[in-house]
């Protein structure tokens, strides 16, 4: 979705998410947008959210793409997924899962996460009963349904921007996933109505984004519902380029902590490194990570900047489907099939716990930092492999791995939020 951008600071009644906005040049009809006296600010009088809709929908969605690469990051630290090369103990805190509220990195991540939920929620507010925006209302759809899922996934509560800008309510896992059902919803109506292979991406997008939620809500019947139909062969990735001068915003955030990166500080633990799996490519940097201790084995999945990651796939659509029927036959077979890419012996097992167990097991390999496995943990807890057990920490002096299986919200948010009481 990115093309060669543009940053402008935007005065308007649309706040944020004019404020972070990514502009695309090669728009038509939007050239009267660029023709402002002051380069670094355009003037609110000239700005129509309709005429100007698909800029601030696709400025949601890069806001969004921006805290998705973070995620991924900090949710495999916490996750075992990758251990955390980094000297800094507010990261080392996800390893430890033992994050405390007043944690300053944890609010940059939180609030990076709640800036794409919120823009996508301006643009649905401000152009959802306008005509001919159907793409820009689906996009915006999808963009805040998947920061919605992603923060009822890996946060034990939440929180997103109320109507006008206000601040919003303190919410439950299951209610954040619930508002996801209802904007993965509205991103296949809108996108539904709309033309065009993006406009078909993004239904296929929510439909796996809905399934994800319902499955991850206990809602099994519908979650299979919800991606039926999804072509096996679908794939939809967030797009990133190698712009110098932003990468913090445009690049691949999970490149930025690996060799070659800015933070050279992800390293891929030895658990999967001896999978052997042709899908967990890594290599030897030479070198140790940022915290100079742990030997930097740099994950491949991601070679650059500009790589794209994987947000929805029928792949992911037909685990939604396994999991959901609990049909001993079925699964096997697919596990079977997951393992064989894995390049892994068959299976015979029609035992529902080990079958359960052999498909977590899968999908932390074909899912390798892709955000997914955070869900996975919490809601089949101990049949996900590798999660790092309270005890010692791997490296010393350090502290202790904590039991913690969700994030606080930061106790920046509680202060600044009236909704939220202080814990």
């Amino acid at each position: 979705m990115t093309t060669q951008t543009t940053t402008r600071r935007v005065r308007s009644g649309l706040g944020t998410l004019a404020a972070a906005a990514v502009l695309f040049p090669v728009l038509a009809g939007c050239d009267s947008f660029f023709e402002v006296r002051n380069p670094g600010i355009i003037d609110a009088a000239t700005v129509n959210p309709v005429e100007d809709g698909t800029i601030f929908s696709r400025s949601a969605f890069q806001t969004f793409a921006s805290a998705y690469g973070e995620m991924i990051v900090y949710t495999a630290w916490f996750t075992n997924e990758a251990w955390v090369g980094d000297t800094f103990p507010t990261r080392n805190e996800y390893g430890r899962r033992a994050i405390d509220e007043r944690n300053g990195t944890h609010s940059g991540v939180w609030f990076g996460l709640l800036r794409g939920i919120a823009q996508g929620e301006q643009v649905i507010e401000a152009l959802g009963s306008e005509p001919g925006t159907d793409l820009n209302v689906a996009r915006a759809a999808l963009t805040s349904g998947f920061g919605l899922v992603i923060q009822g996934e890996a946060f034990c509560e939440g929180t997103m921007r109320g109507p006008g800008n206000t601040p919003g309510p303190l919410m439950t896992p299951a209610q954040l996933l619930e508002t996801a059902v209802d904007r993965f919803d509205l991103a296949i109506q809108r996108g539904g109505a709309a033309s065009g292979a993006e406009a078909a991406n993004i239904v296929n997008s929510a439909r796996v984004g809905k399934g994800r939620a319902l499955l991850q809500l206990g809602r099994a019947g519908e979650a299979s519902q919800a991606v039926s139909g999804v072509p096996t062969s679908f794939e939809y990735e967030v797009a990133y380029v190698d712009d110098a001068g932003n990468r913090g915003r445009l690049g691949n955030g999970v490149y930025f902590f690996s060799a070659g990166g800015s933070r050279e500080s992800l390293v891929v633990p030895p658990h999967y490194r001896a999978m052997n799996d042709p899908r967990i490519t890594f290599f030897d940097s030479g070198r140790d990570g940022q915290d100079n201790t742990l030997r930097l084995w740099s994950q491949l999945k991601y070679p650059s900047w500009a790589t794209g990651i994987r947000l929805a796939s029928g792949l992911e659509a037909r685990y939604i489907e396994i999991e959901a029927g609990q049909n001993p036959g079925a699964m096997l077979a697919f596990v079977n099939e997951r393992r064989a890419v894995g390049e892994q012996a068959a299976l015979s097992t029609t035992n529902l716990t080990e079958l359960n167990a052999a498909l977590m097991d899968q999908r932390s390999r074909d899912f390798w930092l892709e955000a997914k496995r955070m869900g996975d943990f919490r809601r089949q807890g101990n049949l996900v492999p590798n999660i790092l057990q309270p005890g010692a920490y791997y490296k010393d002096n350090i502290g202790p791995v904590e039991n913690q299986t969700c994030w606080p919200i930061p106790f920046s948010e509680r202060n600044a939020n009236p909704n939220i009481p202080e814990s």
